[in-house]
């Protein structure tokens, strides 16, 4: 079993996949999880309902469900949870889960949404390591929204990507008194708007789980 920076908790379990995996919800089905285990083009996959005390799986290309995914007890809440060992996120809706590429470390997991979007999490780090969010502006960036609010603070940015408007947001959110994480995430300006909730509804949910 490869090294896992992440896991998924709810509806009862606690769910530990093997790397390099994907995370993914079916439609209309609240408490089940697609997890595939990826051997090259080769997906192996087990989906699974909870509880884990009662879990129904149904395998694809592999013999067991633990060759795919370790399925433990878990919180009973009716809420996906993202785990890592300093914070945990909310999983939005409509976004498959990703662990990084092999060597990467910048970022804990990776989410993938509709038409090609992505957000991604970097940190925790200090507070004196993360930069104004107006700096983080690339070249042929420009600013459309900054705003602050209780739980985090946002900049949104437009750009051209190969003929077509994008969109870039940032968000800060301050972990504990001394770390924080950025949450950025990117789309075409078509999905924006839904993007965008995305990235702030896990921005509200951060919570702290050990000392950063």
């Amino acid at each position: 079993m490869g090294h896992v920076f992440a896991r998924l908790t709810g509806f009862g379990m606690t769910l530990i996949p093997i790397w390099p995996y994907t995370f993914e919800r079916p439609e209309h089905a609240p408490g089940t999880v697609r997890v595939t285990r990826w051997e090259g083009q080769t997906a192996h996959t087990a989906v699974v309902t909870g509880p884990a005390e009662e879990p129904t799986t149904e395998l694809a290309n592999a013999q067991s469900t633990d060759e795919v995914v370790e399925v433990l007890a878990g919180p009973t809440e009716h809420v996906w949870r993202i785990e890592t060992s300093p914070f945990s996120v909310e999983w939005p809706e409509g976004f498959a889960i990703d662990s990084p590429p092999a060597g990467d470390n910048s970022t804990p997991f990776l989410l993938f949404g509709p038409a090609g979007s992505a957000i991604y999490l970097q940190g925790p780090r200090s507070h004196d390591r993360i930069p104004p969010l107006t700096e983080l502006i690339a070249p042929g960036q420009t600013l459309i929204d900054h705003c602050t609010e209780a739980a985090f603070e946002a900049v949104e940015l437009a750009y051209q990507h190969d003929g077509t408007t994008w969109r870039q947001s940032h968000h800060r959110v301050a972990l504990t008194d001394t770390h924080g994480l950025v949450i950025t995430a990117q789309s075409p300006a078509t999905h924006a708007a839904q993007v965008r909730q995305a990235a702030e509804l896990m921005a509200r949910s951060v919570a702290a789980r050990t000392s950063a």
